[in-house]
């Protein structure tokens, strides 16, 4: 009797810096490579996060970098000290354990090199160790829409993936956003790109949820952002037809924040932390508002729920924005900006919203069973 060979072995590294969605999306993308066979692996490089799912994918967390703030112009350790040259010694460190251990014959970049520049040194050894242990893949994983960068940035991004890159998965769908609308080089890249479809994060039948009353659901994501959006909905106070509203935090917000939340709450207003059941309650909704992240955004496709956006546009982000106007367009949304966001306009908004007819949007949301199907083509299928 032989030894039944191991499966191939595919190492994500990802660095969320604020918010949660980038190590989301990689979570479900190992998940799914994990449950068909392959021995996935992930570098996470940002805080840790109470109950991520990674299914029968490895988590290895590396000493943890974080966004100093939200305009993104400096990097702390978790605990919020400035970073020193031992945090990067130590992240090197862990990393080459964990190359050293799995040996992969993947390694999926999250991001990088469309954004994550500070991390460039990082990904170098990473790569020069991960080859020196054997022949591997390079591929990138990528969301739909990028912030803006300067010209020579995009030259350096494309010089990049020409030299050391051997498949782009871009999570998106260009009937909804091509790449090379925020990416002006697309075209260079174009033989390597690979549009998955938007990488939804539940299974099948999460909409499912008996409500007795259908509220207004506010929601920003993982992140510790959007508190201009959960005071703004506090104001109201309720819906514009009396509707009760139902306010969600994640686990960046400080309990005492929270607190003071719930202390302003008036008797038709529920303030509480994210909770699993979000998208169902998120189908049965009168009407959503979030933010416009990609999860979210996701999770608003699926569902079809009326949706007042309000994208986060800190420090020249983007790409909130950008996805919120496209499905303004659809007649999916409605937009308003943090910059104009008061109680009497947010209530016009959900007004405007509820009053949008509430059809399909045509947009795949297979990403992770498309990403799957793909790695058998880059590093074979496990046996």
């Amino acid at each position: 009797m032989t030894d039944r060979p191991s499966p191939p072995a595919i190492l994500f590294w990802v660095q969320h810096l604020l918010g949660v969605g980038h190590l989301a999306r990689t979570a479900a993308l190992a998940r799914g490579a994990a449950a068909h066979g392959y021995a996935a692996h992930i570098a996470s490089g940002g805080p840790g996060v109470p109950g991520i799912c990674t299914g029968a994918a490895a988590l290895h967390q590396l000493p943890a970098l974080r966004a100093a703030d939200d305009s993104f112009r400096g990097l702390v350790s978790e605990h919020g000290a400035p970073v020193t040259d031992a945090d990067w010694r130590a992240r090197r460190q862990r990393l080459a354990s964990v190359l050293r251990k799995i040996r992969p014959q993947l390694v999926v970049l999250e991001h990088f090199p469309f954004g994550r520049r500070a991390f460039r040194e990082e990904i170098a050894g990473l790569l020069d160790c991960a080859r020196s242990l054997g022949t591997i893949k390079v591929a990138v994983s990528v969301r739909d829409i990028l912030v803006g960068r300067k010209p020579e940035r995009w030259a350096e991004t494309a010089g990049f993936i020409e030299r050391h890159v051997d498949r782009v998965f871009v999570h998106g769908d260009p009937a909804f956003v091509a790449l090379d609308e925020t990416f002006p080089l697309a075209a260079r890249i174009a033989p390597i790109l690979d549009y998955t479809g938007y990488v939804d994060l539940l299974p099948a039948g999460a909409e499912a949820l008996a409500q007795a009353e259908p509220e207004i659901l506010v929601s920003s994501g993982g992140g510790g952002v959007g508190s201009a959006l959960r005071t703004a909905a506090l104001a109201l106070g309720a819906g514009p037809n009396g509707q009760p509203i139902r306010v969600r935090a994640g686990p960046a917000v400080p309990a005492p924040d929270l607190g003071e939340l719930r202390a302003l709450a008036g008797p038709r207003v529920v303030v509480e932390r994210n909770r699993s059941d979000f998208r169902a309650r998120l189908a049965a909704c009168a009407c959503s508002i979030s933010q416009a992240g990609y999860n979210t955004v996701v999770d608003l496709l699926k569902t079809g729920a009326p949706s007042v956006l309000v994208p986060f546009d800190a420090a020249g982000e983007t790409e909130q924005m950008r996805r919120a106007r496209r499905l303004e367009a659809l007649d999916r949304a409605v937009v308003l900006p943090e910059a104009l966001l008061t109680a009497q306009r947010l209530s016009e908004a959900i007004a405007a919203a509820q009053a949008l007819p509430r059809r399909p949007v045509p947009v795949r949301l297979d990403g992770a069973e498309a990403f799957v199907l793909v790695l058998s083509d880059l590093i074979g299928a496990p046996a």
